[in-house]
Formats: C-alpha cells, structure tokens, sequence
C-alpha cells in the first residue's frame, strides 16, 4: 500500500474564486473585517489570509479523498488479480488452487463489490456518518495555518501584493469630475467604495456598487453617481490587470519573444490570455503565431490573434477531454491498444481497443458542437493508412518490449487483433481500387464485420447524436460516452 501523498489540489483554485464567495457570503466577510480590524494590514491581510486558509484546506480535503481512493484502487487491483488467476486456472481445467475454497471466490467478489461501492461514494468510505476530521488538536490545526502563511510572507505580502501604482495610474489617467466623484465617494464611505473597487465577479461588483450608493444615502447628484460607476470600472479593470500580470512579469516575458510584431501584440495585448501564454508557455505562443500567420492573420492584428488563441484553447481543451472521457467511459472495451494522449491535433484514429468480446474498435471522438456528424476522414479515406499505422505502431511497441526483456510474451489477444487490422487494410484497400464505387461501402462494412472490427464515433465533450446514412453504410455508429458539456459564448473574456 502506497503512503499519504500530497497533490496540492488548491494551488488550481483561482484567487478570483475565493474573492467572490467571500464577498457573496455573509459570514466570510464578517471574518474579514474581524481579522482586518485587529492587523495592521488591514483589509490587504485579511483577504491574502483567507485566500491562503481556504486553499490549504482544499488541500488537505483532496489529499485525504485522494489518498484513500489510490488505496482502495490498490486493493481492488489484488482483488481483481485473485479473481482472475482463481477463474484461469478453473477455466483451463483445472480444479480450486490448492488452499481455495469454493466460498473464497464469492468472498473475493464481495470484497470488490463493497470496494468498488465505496470507490463511488468517497465521503462515505472515509468517515461514514462522522464528521470531516483534517486534524485531531483543531487549535494545534489553525496554528499551523497561521505559521504557514507567515512564513510565506503573507503578512508582508502575500502572494498577491496590491498593485497601488497601477491603480494610482488609473486614477490620474481619469478626467477631473470622475477624480472629485472619486474622492467625495472615499471621503464619506471610503471602506464600501473600495469593496466596489477591489470587486473580483460582475455579480460582487453590482451588490457592492449598490451598497454604496445607498451609504452615501443621496449625497451625491445622479450626474455624480454616473460618473463614480465609471471610475469604479476603470479602477477595478486596472486592479485586476495588476494583479494578473506586473510590469516586472511582462516585461521577462518580453524579452524572451525574438519576434518583434508578437512582442508588440503580447505588449498590447490582453492580460487574460495573451500576456499569461506569453508568461506560462512562450513556446507554445511562438507556435500558435506562425500558425496565425501562416493562416493570413496580419502582424498588426492583437484582437484577430487572441481570438484564434482562444478558439485554439477551447477546441483543444474539448478534444483532450473528449478523448479521455471516452476512453473510462467505455466498459465494453477491456483493453486499449492506444489510449488517450493530449496530441488532439495528430492525425488518425484517436483511441484502438479490444472489447471482452474479442471486436477490435477504431474510435475517433468529435467532441464539438454540432449535432450531426457527416465526415470521419480517420475512419473512413484514411482508414486504410491508419489501421496500417496504428498496427505497424503496435508492432514496434512488442519488439521493444521484448529487446528490454527477452522473457516478455505478448497477450495472444494484441497479437490476433493485429494481425485482423492488417488483414483488414489489405482487403479494404483492395476493395479501394476494384469494383463498383456503389457497392463499395457495403463491401468495406462487410469486410470489417468479417475480421470483428467495429468504427465508432464518440462525443464526450460534445452533442453529436447521429451520422449520415454514407458513414452508416460503412458500419460507423454512435457511441455516446458523457454528457454534452455547453460552452459559454464566444468573446468573453
């Protein structure tokens, strides 16, 4: 049995986030103003202390979940090895392996089930009815907090300083009345307009602007309170913008781009994608930019490239889990030739598995928007090229194995179901180039019915529910494996 490991599952929590739900829930920002009221950092502190509690807690509910799902996946693995070295020996023959009784099996079938049952219900086969404990010595818990965050700094700074000069850039950039609506509004209320300002959600940032209009009870014209609102926005954006990316960030990830019209993009560019790409993944950005411009896009273009960079993300991202997806979704299948990888854009069949019934399937998942799908190009004029890939693909993989061990011996089931999708390519491609053009899907349906492979679309991540008559004549069929997943509409942010 493996040890505790830890995943560190909070540092994927966006600060944005935790922002909100303290600024929507009553009771974290009466925890906030507690904590503000008794540090000298005030706000800045209270709200970089419970950004730090809540993703350490996140952590340690993830590592506790985690770690007792891998314990249990370990003990269904011997469970489901016993179970199967039991029924081999049985099924070859033979009688019980000595010292197996007949109830050992049922016994065994149990174990997995309750196994398998908790497996699902995590919360249940780690405490059952008791509460979530993360510590025993809850006081010896906190303060363990506490010294974590200071030792990071989160008293001085945290991990997200104030941008104060970015904000104060703002404000000066700002006409005359907008600064004196600014300065009335922090005059009488200076603590409800800097929640509005310092916002992180559409939704916190309208509860705190009405909060603060009804403060300043009046106060202030109509005429003033339109140009507040204004200010407030321009403030809040420039905030935002600070912490997401500091001129010292930038300006590293500048000086590593050589290409001098992606520099001024990025330099121009928006904070959320293109400036954060640049940071994270610089190669990445290079490569998507001569994809741009190989593409037409002009060099000029900030707005043109991040609208590609987006529409990349997102169509990648569904493929991955797409691809995925289908892969643990799909029970019929007992063993992948070729599984799932985050090379959405390689050409060729996405998933190759072999079903307890001994059916090879060929998968390509199309995890998009559209509801019907009239072109497979992996399974259907490039079929022939990629069951020969794929099997040429599998053969390297053996002989590798066996140059590393020359005592490996190869499933006879991958070895069977190869030599079927070579077989198959031979036929198909002769079919390919004889006969008549009409009879030919039938003859290609025919000849992969005859050599047990199966073609099956699959859409994890999308909406397809249905292919043209042309791919059914092939023997091409619809394999749902999730739930269609809704994107939100293009051009936000």
């Amino acid at each position: 049995m493996t040890g505790p490991r830890r995943f560190r599952a909070g540092r994927f929590l966006d600060a944005a986030a935790v922002h909100a739900a303290a600024d929507a829930n009553p009771r974290l920002r009466q925890f906030m103003r507690t904590v503000a009221a008794h540090s000298e950092a005030g706000e800045v502190r209270s709200r970089r202390l419970l950004e730090h509690l809540v993703r350490r807690m996140i952590d340690d509910v993830a590592d506790l979940y985690l770690n007792n799902a891998l314990n249990r996946l370990e003990r269904i693995t011997v469970l489901r090895d016993n179970i199967a070295a039991i029924l081999d020996h049985v099924l070859e023959g033979g009688t019980l392996p000595e010292g197996v009784r007949v109830a050992t099996l049922g016994e065994h079938f149990d174990q997995l089930s309750t196994e398998m049952r908790e497996l699902s219900r995590p919360r249940d086969g780690i405490v059952g009815d008791a509460p979530l404990r993360l510590a025993d010595d809850s006081a010896a818990y906190a303060d363990s907090l506490l010294r974590e965050f200071d030792a990071a700094g989160g008293g001085a700074g945290g991990r997200h300083v104030e941008p104060t000069d970015i904000v104060g850039n703002a404000f000066q950039a700002m006409p005359a009345d907008r600064q004196a609506a600014l300065r009335r509004a922090a005059a009488l209320e200076p603590t409800a307009l800097w929640h509005a300002v310092a916002a992180e959600s559409e939704a916190a940032k309208r509860a705190a602007l009405a909060d603060l209009e009804t403060r300043l009870g009046g106060r202030l014209t109509p005429d003033e309170l339109a140009r507040l609102r204004t200010a407030v926005d321009d403030l809040g954006k420039a905030r935002s913008r600070g912490l997401q990316m500091s001129e010292a960030r930038l300006a590293e990830a500048l000086a590593r781009i050589a290409d001098p019209d992606l520099r001024a993009v990025v330099s121009g560019g928006d904070v959320w994608l293109t400036q954060q790409l640049a940071v994270h993944n610089p190669e990445a950005l290079a490569t998507l930019w001569r994809r741009f411009r190989d593409r037409g896009g002009r060099a000029d273009d900030g707005p043109g490239f991040r609208a590609y960079l987006r529409h990349d993300m997102v169509t990648y991202g569904r493929g991955v889990l797409g691809e995925y997806s289908a892969a643990f979704s799909l029970s019929s299948i007992e063993l992948f030739l070729k599984g799932p990888d985050a090379n959405v854009k390689v050409a060729g069949t996405d998933l190759v598995g072999i079903g307890h019934d001994g059916w090879v399937w060929l998968l390509d998942d199309k995890s998009h928007r559209a509801t019907s799908v009239s072109g497979v190009s992996a399974l259907t004029e490039n079929l022939v090229t990629n069951l020969r890939r794929d099997a040429a693909d599998f053969r390297d993989a053996i002989a590798r194995l066996q140059r590393d061990d020359p005592g490996f011996t190869p499933d006879p089931r991958i070895l069977d179901a190869i030599s079927r999708m070579e077989d198959a390519a031979a036929e198909i491609d002769r079919i390919n180039r004889r006969g008549s053009a009409s009879t030919r899907p039938a003859r290609i349906s025919a000849a992969l019915e005859a050599r047990r492979l199966r073609l099956r679309v699959t859409s994890a991540a999308g909406e397809v529910r249905e292919i043209t008559q042309a791919l059914r004549d092939l023997g091409l069929a619809v394999e749902p494996t999730g739930t269609p997943v809704p994107l939100p509409p293009t051009g936000g942010r």
